[in-house]
């Protein structure tokens, strides 16, 4: 399948950039948008405002089951590249494909020196699973990688403290609240007992699905 043409003089958006030196603000426009969305049009390109390319923003709840489990993909991407880890590496990871990448990450992932990066948080929405003191097991809608860091070492301590019997692994969780997307407050489960009773009542424990940062 043959690649549409850039634009009425340019074949490739090759031909377009050895054209002339790209150097204004619509140029290195165009150059940034290309780098996000390489099988668009110059025309395309032109018209396109990132937030109609930009899923990073919506609301957890909006979103289809695919788009969903895309943004889950995403952020173990996020996760991975936080960790050093190549872009190109972690998109292979977890299979999806990269524009829906792009298109989950937003304005989170970037091009700096031709080389795919990420900032060091964000305010992405998913769903996670938490203990919470007066809920107990329940699912919540975190609005950022702070929040997500921390249920992620949360889960880690817990799971530390259920194999060695020492609840001082959970004492820095004591004051800790955590606020969801609703603005509801939420406080992790720290009494070692309750724990106990948490995983004994699970038949089938459950893959937690844990987030770095």
């Amino acid at each position: 399948m043959s690649r549409k043409r850039f634009s009425k003089e340019y074949r490739t958006y090759g031909e377009w950039l050895k054209a002339q030196p790209r150097t204004t603000e619509y140029a290195r426009r165009i150059i940034r948008f290309h780098e996000r969305f390489p099988n668009l049009s110059l025309n395309e390109l032109r018209n396109t405002r990132l937030k109609d390319h930009d899923l990073s923003t919506a609301s957890w709840n909006i979103l289809n089951s695919q788009q969903k489990r895309d943004r889950k993909l995403s952020l173990q991407i996020l996760r991975l590249m936080r960790k050093d880890v190549p872009f190109s590496k972690a998109v292979e990871k977890t299979g999806i494909h990269k524009k829906d990448v792009v298109r989950n990450l937003g304005k989170y992932l970037y091009k700096s020196k031709g080389k795919w990066k990420v900032t060091a948080t964000d305010r992405i929405e998913v769903e996670m699973l938490i203990y919470d003191r007066d809920a107990g097991q329940i699912s919540i809608v975190t609005t950022n990688s702070i929040d997500r860091s921390l249920i992620g070492s949360y889960f880690n301590a817990v799971n530390r403290a259920l194999k060695t019997g020492d609840s001082s692994l959970l004492k820095r969780f004591d004051d800790i609240q955590i606020i969801d997307a609703n603005g509801e407050e939420h406080s992790f489960v720290t009494d070692l007992d309750e724990l106990y009773e948490i995983q004994d009542s699970q038949e089938e424990p459950e893959f937690l699905e844990i987030y770095g940062n």
